[in-house]
């Protein structure tokens, strides 16, 4: 076997694996899902569960569905659940700004002001409006890797 012919078949094994690599990772990947009208019956799930501080099957249940639906419920409604999650952290950050500052121009500690504050710093830290933080990264490469472009043809020899 020639060495051009060795170098090809590692050649084409080589993008048959990057092939495959790239098939997992996009098979990992969340998928946008398509936002879809929600019925009058999901609409009475989502507002049970904001309700009820988030019992699932409780929301499922008083909403007229079976237990076995709520992971189904969940699933579907996910990204109306987060972007209902979101909303109601934004409006609480009214609460959580309000509640620093009566912390810090109180004249006397009470009990529990450091657990409110904490409460209140963490929840502006989750919309967005806390410290920023950033992080260093250092990465030093030991290996070189060479991904090259797939072949359009094998030249046997």
């Amino acid at each position: 076997m020639s060495h051009w012919h060795r170098y090809s078949l590692v050649c084409i094994q080589f993008v048959d694996l990057r092939t495959v690599i790239t098939e997992l990772i996009m098979n990992l990947l969340p998928e946008k899902r398509k936002s879809t009208k929600i019925s009058e019956k999901e609409e009475l799930f989502l507002q049970n569960l904001f309700s009820n501080g988030g019992y699932v099957v409780a929301a499922a249940e008083s909403a007229g569905y079976t237990k076995g639906s709520a992971g189904y419920l969940r699933s579907k409604l996910s990204n109306e659940i987060i972007s209902r999650s979101k909303n109601l952290l934004a409006s609480a950050s009214v609460k959580a700004t309000n509640k620093l500052i009566s912390l810090i121009d109180s004249p006397q500690i009470e009990r529990g002001d450091d657990l409110r504050f904490k409460a209140a710093e963490s929840l502006l830290n989750r919309v967005g409006l806390g410290k920023e933080e950033t992080h260093n990264h250092n990465v030093q490469a030991l290996h070189g890797v060479v991904l090259l472009p797939a072949k359009k043809g094998v030249i046997s020899g």
